[in-house]
């Protein structure tokens, strides 16, 4: 009986040069744990509003002062969890394009007959996906590398459409988050918070620290696991792209 093997599969061999469904496996269990413990203290500090509702009036600045306490070590764990979330995800997610790329360059795609800016540029750089090309300059940038290269080879029709907001708000996130730390300039913050409105990502995939100006941004539930479907997404789309290149 012939195997039969999915476009996942397809794009899980292509990269096997390093275990990506492994990886992948590691951080959804990771990212679930954290996920159950943000619950259960948020629980936790639920059951200490009722119980400071019923508190005696000698009693109540004191638990006053505690929720407060508890509420602010709460803002900064989930700012913990959420850099975890992105400190795992970010990487991952650049090094399986690194890898895409390179597999496919192994498979001595036509780049050299490609038209377009990254037509004239180098087998390294064309095949790099942290640059991209403009008016015969490169620069670094690996959202729009990876969606230039991917225009360029013919891969971006079996990408998910949202795929350059999903990458942009996932690395414009990890970039702020490593090198700011939790609590952001005050400008840092203006002007995440106008990127967000200016490139159309939707509104639920970050949350923010109850105040009226934001101290702390969190990477939502919501928007982990729509990365991690975007990545199922792509590894489909990848091996939809190498069968047809394969004609399996």
């Amino acid at each position: 009986m012939k195997i039969q093997f999915t476009n996942r599969d397809l794009a899980l061999d292509l990269v096997d040069e390093a275990d990506f469904q492994a990886h992948l496996l590691a951080i959804k269990v990771v990212l679930d744990r954290n996920q159950e413990h943000k619950e259960a203290t948020a629980s936790r500090i639920a059951a200490f509003k009722a119980e400071l509702h019923d508190a005696s009036s000698e009693d109540h600045d004191l638990l006053q002062f505690e929720l407060a306490e508890g509420q602010r070590d709460l803002a900064f764990l989930d700012a913990t969890h959420s850099m975890l979330a992105v400190g795992t995800l970010a990487p991952f997610v650049e090094a399986l394009y690194v890898s895409i790329f390179k597999a496919l360059r192994n498979m001595q795609q036509t780049s050299l007959q490609a038209e377009g800016p990254r037509a004239a540029a180098s087998q390294d750089d064309y095949w790099d996906p942290h640059l991209v090309f403009c008016g015969g300059k490169r620069r670094r940038d690996v959202t729009q590398g990876i969606k230039q290269l991917s225009a360029s080879i013919g891969l971006m029709e079996v990408l998910p459409d949202h795929i350059e907001k999903t990458l942009s708000a996932l690395f414009a996130y990890r970039n702020k988050m490593f090198h700011c730390g939790f609590e952001w300039p005050m400008k840092d913050r203006q002007k995440f918070s106008e990127r967000i409105q200016t490139e159309g990502w939707p509104p639920d995939w970050f949350e923010t620290s109850p105040s009226d100006d934001p101290r702390i941004f969190y990477m939502s539930r919501s928007f982990i696991d729509h990365c991690l479907k975007t990545i199922g997404q792509v590894l489909d789309g990848v091996g939809k792209y190498r069968a047809q290149l394969e004609n399996v």
